[in-house]
């Protein structure tokens, strides 16, 4: 049982690591977390960012409940697949096989970079429903970009400390995850 409660702990220590300091969590910590729990944490921050974005919605009267429910299981998917093709994309880009690491590896630390978009989501949730504010945007938003830096460590381990290279897919990376989201008002929900 002890053994069992370190290695949670472990795990839970390497999530709070990716929050502050990226580049040592990518190299050294990462492979305590497999990817399927590190969707989780990708999965829930989309899902709640886009639960806001349906609030956002249905309280200026744009959307009724049903296409909140629609938004956030898009949220559910866009947070694990989305996240997922993004980082075989970028596995595949940055040439990481070569330099021995893994799609799994990689699954788990774009899936974990967003640990600081699943707390800005889980605060802009809590002043949407305790203020009544809309917040999809200051705080969604905000979440994801913050979540490039983790990302951006992450490609620049897996391209060999290629920078300019991790800085351009990472830009490209966060573009595809902002314009996926802004898809949402383009096809009127």
């Amino acid at each position: 049982m002890d053994a069992e409660q370190g290695s949670k702990q472990s795990q839970w220590k390497t999530i709070l690591k990716m929050i502050s300091n990226p580049g040592e969590a990518v190299k050294k910590k990462m492979t305590l977390v497999p990817w399927p729990y590190a969707l989780l944490i990708s999965g829930l921050s989309f899902t709640l960012f886009f639960l806001q974005t349906g609030i956002d919605l249905y309280r200026v009267g744009n959307i009724g409940i049903e296409r909140v429910i629609l938004i956030v299981m898009i949220g559910l998917f866009y947070g694990t697949a989305g996240v997922t093709l993004l980082a075989i994309m970028s596995w595949v880009l940055a040439q990481a096989g070569k330099r021995e690491y893994s799609i799994d590896w990689a699954i788990s630390n774009f899936a974990l970079g967003y640990t600081v978009a699943l707390i800005y989501s889980i605060c802009g949730l809590l002043f949407s429903l305790v203020f009544n504010w809309n917040t999809a945007v200051a705080f969604g938003i905000t979440g994801v970009l913050w979540s490039l830096r983790p990302t951006m460590f992450t490609i620049k381990q897996m391209s060999g400390d290629a920078t300019a290279f991790s800085i351009v897919l990472t830009t490209i990376c966060g573009a595809i995850m902002l314009f996926g989201w802004g898809l949402l008002g383009r096809f009127g929900f």
